[in-house]
């Protein structure tokens, strides 16, 4: 039997960009004919609704130790670890659906371990030997219950699957960045660990230590790759540049991962990173594994449809004799998106929509909540004011990043006449979730087909599945070359079509010395990102398509290539390989 094991924070549900590649894999069948049982292994955050609801709404729970809750006599299998640990276990199977295609279905098994009154005694030795072992320093980062939690999670994992899969022959561990390596570090220091029979792969959805640098460096990725290039032809890494970062529990755990077989980088950025913070990886080491899109070719129809619907309920609002073109940005409120790079571009792709005589919407779906806002708070909201085409500082409203985020909008709205902005801060579009926003069902899926153009300016993006969501639906990306998904283009559409436009922010930074990029402030660089956005706005104006006709000469093109863009393909093509040759 052949096992694959994901180390995740999101084995129970799927939060962000890690959670739909796994999902994603784990629906494919390139993948379901590889792998005979899929496990997802994680902490348990919080118990959940009773005992037999503990896996959500799409799970079967077969046994919860604290709830004493055992379908099939699992208390014998487990009971020795549960208290040699004095840990408790969640273990069932949850059901994984494609969103875009109801029939695309999966099973996997789930085990979520709850360490909150783990065996200190046990513990305290685990660190001793990962420091013997490994050189990890815990006693700097225990005090980071982040870090004590991944920590702890490793130690029964060994023992845990050896249990459940007493007959498999081979496991294929897979460490979901940081989260997973001490669980699949741990595996050397078990006695009866056989290397052959276990491979270990360090999934990199990014390296941590480079996101930090970026989104604190004044000049971001326009002097941060540019120091890369400079560090590379000069023999330098990382830390000789930027000085050490073990001060971050993440940089030496990610360190750690070339010990594993192989490394799966989500772009080529990640590949450069890696090399960059470890200069002594081996090239055959790491491997590119590109993310990809769930979306399925859709016609001029249904895209049509889709927009009708945003159009209706949107085109009284702002006064518009009719809404031409949509522009999206559906992406989590962090600063590595870059969204403040939308408000350059916007007022100079106003300028030219005026010329033109076309009318656009920018909606910005972004919220700092994970979970969004409540259907009785979005209530609150509507009553006292008209929410989102008004926003208010102070929750269930503008919180953190938010409140910077709206004053972009609205000294833009005060601006523009042919493009307006809309910021919804809420998770997801519904008609329960926006209620005066629409009077009609309508979902994300919307939102997704319905994008004229999609905006991605990322400062630091390791692939961007969200950029290019919406090009099977006849949406046009345009984003930066620091995400990985610009490489991934490239080699996707290699005529003339092109139905993206990448922007080259870091070339702006090339003739810059070493001192000048790591000194860059943040007013020289939105300088730098307003000449590069206007000397090109006029190419990527000419490249959008506009007209009907525009339209479904677009959707015709992208597919006789979007298939490329597939999960499956990429899958086929890209993961698959890497795996077998691991056997």
């Amino acid at each position: 039997m052949r096992v694959a094991i994901h180390i995740t924070h999101e084995a129970l549900y799927k939060i962000g960009g890690i959670g739909e590649v796994i999902n994603q894999l784990c629906i494919s069948s390139s993948y379901l004919s590889f792998f005979d049982k899929t496990l997802l292994y994680g902490p348990l955050f919080e118990y959940i609704g009773s005992p037999s609801t503990r896996l959500g709404k799409d799970g079967t729970v077969f046994f919860s130790s604290k709830d004493h809750y055992d379908t099939k006599n699992f208390n014998q299998l487990f009971k020795f670890l549960l208290e040699k640990y004095n840990i408790d276990i969640v273990y069932g199977e949850r059901k994984i659906v494609n969103e875009l295609n109801p029939n695309k279905t999966s099973t996997v098994e789930v085990l979520l371990i709850d360490i909150t009154h783990m065996n200190k005694e046990v513990i305290n030795f685990f660190k001793y030997l990962f420091w013997e072992n490994f050189g990890l320093p815990s006693d700097r980062y225990e005090q980071d219950w982040d870090y004590e939690q991944y920590f702890r999670i490793g130690i029964p994992y060994f023992e845990l699957i050896s249990l459940l899969y007493p007959s498999a022959k081979e496991f294929y561990h897979f460490a979901h960045e940081y989260m997973g390596i001490p669980s699949l570090l741990s595996l050397e220091l078990n006695p009866s660990f056989k290397a052959q029979n276990h491979k270990r792969i360090f999934y990199a959805h990014e390296v941590a230590p480079v996101r930090r640098i970026v989104e604190n460096l004044g000049g971001s990725d326009i002097s941060f790759y540019n120091i890369l290039k400079f560090g590379k032809e000069r023999g330098l890494s990382l830390e000789d540049i930027f000085g050490p970062q073990d001060d971050w529990y993440r940089t030496p755990l990610v360190k750690l991962a070339k010990r594993f077989d192989k490394i799966f980088a989500v772009g080529d950025w990640i590949v450069e990173e890696y090399k960059f913070l470890c200069p002594d990886i081996s090239q055959d080491k790491i491997a590119i594994v590109y993310n990809a899109t769930s979306s399925d070719h859709y016609s001029l129809e249904a895209k049509l449809k889709s927009q009708e619907k945003i159009k209706r309920n949107l085109k009284s609002r702002f006064g518009f004799p009719e809404i031409d073109l949509i522009i999206t940005h559906v992406c989590r409120l962090v600063k590595s998106k870059g969204i403040w790079r939308d408000f350059i571009l916007l007022p100079y792709l106003d300028n030219l929509f005026e010329k033109n005589n076309l009318y656009g919407i920018y909606i910005l779906l972004s919220s700092l909540v994970a979970t969004g806002r409540s259907p009785q708070e979005v209530e609150k909201m509507v009553k006292e004011y008209c929410w989102p085409f008004e926003h208010r500082v102070g929750w269930p409203d503008l919180i953190g990043y938010e409140i910077e985020i709206y004053k972009y909008v609205k000294t833009f709205n005060l601006r523009s006449k042919n493009i307006k902005a809309l910021f919804i801060n809420q998770f997801g579009l519904s008609k329960r979730k926006c209620p005066t926003l629409f009077t009609e069902d309508i979902d994300t899926l919307d939102l997704r087909v319905g994008s004229d153009i999609e905006l991605g300016m990322s400062i630091y993006e390791p692939f961007g599945i969200a950029h290019i969501e919406t090009l099977p639906f006849g949406g046009f990306s345009i984003h930066s070359t620091s995400c990985g998904v610009s490489f991934f283009l490239e080699k996707t559409f290699e005529n003339t079509f092109k139905p993206y436009f990448s922007l080259d922010f870091i070339s702006a930074g090339k003739n810059f010395s070493i001192d000048s990029l790591k000194n860059l402030t943040e007013e020289k660089r939105y300088a730098l990102e307003e000449y590069y956005i206007t000397n090109n706005i006029s190419k990527i104006f000419e490249k959008i398509p506009k007209t009907l006709k525009d339209k479904e000469k677009f959707l015709e093109e992208i597919a006789k290539v979007g298939h490329k863009l597939n999960w499956d393909y990429v899958i086929e093509n890209y993961l698959i390989p890497q795996i077998k040759n691991l056997s």
